[in-house]
């Protein structure tokens, strides 16, 4: 998880690692994908509530990508979800991923809003 998510996001391992020690609760559920016993990619969902999923954390290693694991990885988790009566499901991604974007649309999922965020490096702060 810790490999994937870093290398995919472009974090270090160790703030990924100490990320996803933070995050871990019963609510949110990590799903590894693996092929051939190797692990590929990742995804996350978390449970707003009982009808509300939201897919975050979402990766396939670089050396995977294009593979069209991705599509099988959201397609199957979206189906999951569904089974579980799910009646929204909601996702996360950077805006300007254009990839990641048409990948989620092409899967059915449509942009319903955009969030802008900013960051500062705490060196900047006077």
């Amino acid at each position: 998880m810790v490999k994937c998510s870093s290398q995919a996001f472009g974090d270090s391992e160790s703030w990924t690692r100490n990320y996803l020690t933070r995050t871990r609760e019963p609510a949110r559920i990590t799903y590894i994908a693996v092929d051939n016993m190797i692990p590929v990619g990742m995804i996350r969902v978390n449970d707003l509530d009982t009808n509300t999923a939201v897919i975050h954390d979402f990766c396939v290693l670089p050396s995977c990508q294009g593979r069209g694991y991705g599509r099988e990885i959201l397609s199957e988790v979206v189906k999951i979800l569904r089974d579980q009566k799910n009646s929204q499901i909601r996702l996360s991604v950077v805006t300007q991923n254009r990839n990641a974007l048409s990948l989620y649309q092409s899967v059915g999922f449509e942009v319903t809003a955009e969030f802008n965020y900013y960051v500062i490096s705490v060196d900047m702060i006077c």
